[in-house]
């Protein structure tokens, strides 16, 4: 029984991850586009790398002013400092504990035990958070892009991820178009009435959450941009370390790695996508810039950034009360 206990399903996951992250930076080291020693430059630049890490912290503080702006939206009025603190926590346990509890199963947690009601709201507020930092993401690969010709090297293949970005574009694009379709098809027949009751228990917050946002469409719009400036300014802090290099390919191809790499840390194929966003980094740098260099050092020396920006999430959650913050929460609803 011990010895079950020992290897649940979520520990041999876990180890399997583990195992590859393991494979892929020993593959990124051998192949010579990884070097460690090189990392410790940044510390010896400290007036580019402290710029860069105020531009890494400051998309974590954006993304929360987004969160509380979804969160108002549903109905939940929630001080923007809770909401904040929120941030920083969930943002800690996702950089610094892989496989461990993410960083929105803690926002959820804590953000449940805040409300008396609203709670169904409030929990999908994090979903919604999520598909708008993916939006972000997708529309500075696409700003990016057309700026990506001129800055290439002539003998570099640029078709391949132009046309992905636009596949991107195009799936962000019918996905909410077919979304908004769906919805109005659904509202209009009043489809849900024809679904077994315990179904309609389970979709009738996703309902709920659904009319709210549409109600508060301008909201979406500057959560909108508020996930462009967000991504923009992390993706600015990327090409502050990448300057630090004298190997970097240019900002416009380091910004396209960069987006791309972030797209693929996100797929949870290894703890935190180590690994993952170096190798898919490297080889969009190679391939545009046409030349061979240790660029999966400047995507892992980003990853080193992101562990210091998030230590304040570290202290916050050390000192974070629930009970102080749900008076708080208590006087605005």
């Amino acid at each position: 029984m011990m010895f079950r206990s020992l290897f649940k399903k979520s520990h041999v996951l876990l180890l399997i991850k583990l195992s590859l992250a393991v494979v892929l930076v020993w593959v990124l080291l051998n192949s010579g586009q990884l070097d460690f020693r090189s990392i410790l430059v940044v510390f010896d630049n400290l007036d580019l790398f402290i710029p860069a890490l105020v531009c890494l912290f400051l998309g974590i503080v954006i993304s929360g002013f987004r969160w509380w702006l979804l969160l108002r939206a549903t109905g939940n009025n929630i001080p923007l400092s809770t909401v904040l603190n929120l941030q920083l926590i969930g943002s800690f346990f996702s950089t610094w504990l892989p496989g461990a509890a993410g960083g929105d199963a803690i926002r959820g947690v804590q953000v449940f035990r805040l409300l008396k009601n609203g709670r169904s709201t409030a929990l999908l507020s994090i979903v919604a958070d999520r598909v708008f930092a993916m939006i972000g993401l997708i529309s500075i690969a696409v700003l990016v892009s057309f700026l990506l010709p001129k800055a290439i090297s002539p003998d570099a293949e640029i078709f391949q991820y132009a046309g992905l970005i636009q596949t991107l574009a195009y799936v962000l694009i019918g996905g909410m178009v077919f979304g908004l379709l769906g919805i109005y098809l659904a509202l209009r027949f009043s489809v849900i009435d024809y679904l077994p009751i315990k179904i309609r228990h389970y979709l009738h917050p996703f309902g709920v959450t659904i009319l709210m946002y549409l109600r508060a469409w301008p909201t979406l719009l500057l959560c909108l941009a508020v996930s462009v400036l967000a991504t923009g300014i992390v993706i600015i802090g990327m090409i502050t370390i990448a300057s630090i290099f004298p190997y970097a390919a240019n900002p416009q191809i380091t910004a396209i790695a960069g987006v791309f790499g972030n797209l693929f840390s996100v797929i949870p194929i290894t703890p935190g996508g180590v690994g993952v966003g170096e190798s898919v980094f490297s080889r969009v740098c190679a391939e545009l810039a046409a030349r061979a260099a240790p660029f999966a050092t400047i995507y892992f020396s980003f990853r080193v950034g992101m562990l210091i920006v998030n230590i304040p999430g570290m202290i916050v959650s050390l000192f974070y009360s629930t009970a102080r913050h749900r008076k708080k929460a208590d006087t605005l609803n």
